[in-house]
């Protein structure tokens, strides 16, 4: 076993391996805001992919990754986006002063292909949240009702299935702090468990159609729906606002001047082109970590 996962036990129902991840960095790449559903301890970061339990942790250009037998390598390097053009990308917004300093800032970050439902359950708790308040809701719903993985002698909670929320009752989720939220998440998994909302229909559609889509789902508006857009199926158009990238856009590109949600949208798409939703994750760390002093 390499030694970055020294101190986890393997077992017959577990494998490990390394995976080449130039321009990559993990700890950005998880810990932006982006996902909430995996743990982190000492550098490593352990959650569900494809039904399996999984530990990633960095060296270098490598990922050394441990996991339940099954779980393919190329899986994982799907997950990561390992495999887009990332210094491409990071040209093509790299369009002024202020992009400059934020891709510098977080060289390394990529937008995950995190799974579909997962991803939505996430963002519809995320209403009104801060990112460790999201997280924290994250793992308790997924404790409460999530499937138990075993990943040598670690058990892992995979983010609940639509069906296993869908036969719930909503005092279930809201027992876990979901508060308001909860109704929406039991809905929405009630309307995907029965084949009504059918989020695998969702890829290849364009973006506008697939956002109306996600947006018949409870408690799913705009900034929701580009949020799992983005990080979900890969609309690397889709531009999520919250407060964090309206403040900043209005202090950076308008001279603090306040503007709708639609003109911030309208901007993007028009400034940011076809990579705007990785501008706004470079535009959000920045806004969050750095400042815009």
């Amino acid at each position: 076993m390499s030694q970055f996962l020294d101190g986890i036990e393997v077992n017959e129902d577990s494998e490990t391996g390394k995976i080449e991840a130039p321009d990559f960095d993990l700890h950005l790449s998880m810990d932006c805001g982006q996902i909430f559903g995996w743990e982190e301890a000492e550098g490593k970061y352990t959650g569900t992919l494809a039904g399996r339990a999984v530990t990633l942790v960095q060296d270098g250009a490598n990922i050394h990754y441990f996991a339940e037998t099954g779980l393919n390598p190329a899986r994982i390097s799907h997950f990561l986006a390992l495999d887009v053009n990332y210094r491409s990308i990071m040209r093509a917004i790299s369009i002024d002063d202020f992009m400059k300093k934020a891709v510098d800032s977080a060289w390394g970050l990529r937008l995950l292909r995190q799974e579909p439902w997962p991803c939505l359950g996430s963002y519809i708790l995320s209403s009104n949240n801060s990112v460790e308040r999201i997280r924290s809701l994250v793992r308790e719903v997924s404790l409460a009702m999530g499937e138990a993985r075993y990943l040598g002698d670690r058990r892992v909670y995979a983010f609940p299935r639509p069906e296993a929320l869908a036969s719930c009752h909503e005092k279930d989720i809201r027992a876990c702090g979901a508060g308001f939220r909860s109704p929406y998440l039991n809905r929405a998994a009630r309307m995907v468990a029965a084949g009504e909302a059918d989020l695998d229909s969702l890829a290849g559609l364009p973006y506008a159609e697939a956002k109306d889509v996600l947006k018949r789902l409870p408690g799913v508006g705009d900034k929701i729906a580009d949020c799992v857009l983005l990080f979900a199926f890969s609309y690397h158009e889709a531009f999520p606002v919250d407060v964090w990238i309206k403040r900043a856009v209005e202090r950076i590109y308008f001279d603090s001047r306040e503007l709708k949600i639609r003109e911030i949208h309208e901007f993007a798409r028009s400034y940011f082109g076809e990579y705007a939703g990785y501008a706004q994750e470079y535009i959000y760390y920045y806004a969050r970590e750095c400042g815009l002093e």
